[in-house]
């Protein structure tokens, strides 16, 4: 059986996701003496997916519609937000679980050559099964513990290092997987919020208000507020900032551009309306942010999506 070495971390904490930052945490599951599980919980709780590599040993998923999905290592498998139920692990098995804040698999999947195949994967449950990844398992392994390292040491750069690994992960499940039409169990289909998603990562940058947007949906901008509302409790104004804010931190953080530069290529004409929008999200302002470092980053979440130009 081919194993890979994964790194050691702390245990995976819901908490840590939603930092400011905290696109990716990762953990190793440590070999126990007892079944160990993991519930998870619908998409009303919470705003993440959920990734599981099993490297020794048996597990099993049951949904909340008591469907049953035996899995034997190597195995990796994929519950987006649409889907709940348990994931047991028996004793003696090892592995790593992941979360991925949804919004950051849309930001890979919309930058990705094979979008229109990755796409489904935030509606279905994935399998990628041990004959169809064990000969990959040390590449996925290389990419799994840099996300460990990378959601346990933030540094700069780390979102973009999260994502080009967790891409190499999805593109082996994809393909593992059957190129996306193999064993998968259906989720909610693609919503209003999920085109909107996909429509913000598509025109951030192009300032567009919300009744832009709901003319492209073909819906009311009612609709589309409350839709947004019961999918992820936000208003569409606040998912639109969510996104504005992290290419701002990004751009601060990987690029030399300045503070009005940034702000200029996201749509701010004025620079002190950007200086206001990113310090009424995060409490400080663009100029503080980027000589905070990255640890100091992580640690403050948005207080406010009311500002913009």
């Amino acid at each position: 059986m081919v194993s890979a070495r994964i790194a050691s971390s702390a245990p995976l904490r819901a908490d840590r996701l939603q930092r400011a930052g905290a696109a990716v945490v990762a953990s190793k599951i440590e070999t126990g003496l007892a079944e160990r599980s993991w519930s998870i919980s619908d998409r009303e709780k919470r705003h993440h997916c959920q990734l599981f590599c099993v490297l020794h040993g048996r597990a099993v998923f049951i949904g909340v519609d008591r469907h049953r999905m035996d899995l034997l290592a190597p195995v990796m498998l994929w519950l987006p937000l649409p889907v709940a139920g348990e994931f047991r692990l028996e004793a003696g098995g090892d592995g790593i679980t992941a979360m991925i804040a949804e919004d950051f698999v849309w930001r890979i999947i919309g930058d990705s050559p094979v979008a229109t195949h990755l796409r489904p994967m935030l509606e279905r449950v994935v399998v990628a099964p041990s004959d169809r990844i064990a000969l990959q398992l040390a590449e996925i392994g290389v990419s799994l513990n840099a996300l460990i390292r990378e959601s346990r040491e933030p540094q700069a750069g780390g979102a973009a290092m999260m994502a080009l690994h967790l891409g190499v992960v999805m593109l082996h499940l994809w393909r593992a997987s059957g190129g996306g039409a193999a064993t998968a169990q259906r989720g909610s289909g693609v919503t209003t919020v999920q085109r909107f998603r996909q429509l913000i990562e598509l025109h951030y940058r192009e300032n567009l208000g919300v009744d832009d947007y709901a003319d492209r949906l073909g819906v009311t901008r009612a609709h589309l507020h409350d839709a947004c509302l019961r999918a992820t409790r936000e208003t569409p104004l606040a998912l639109i900032h969510v996104r504005l804010l992290e290419e701002a931190q990004s751009r601060l953080e990987q690029t030399d551009l300045s503070v009005e530069q940034i702000g200029y290529s996201l749509g701010f004409r004025d620079p002190s309306y950007f200086n206001r929008f990113f310090k009424r999200l995060t409490g400080v302002t663009p100029g503080a942010y980027r000589q905070s470092g990255p640890v100091a980053r992580t640690t403050r979440e948005p207080l406010s999506f009311a500002a913009w130009p």
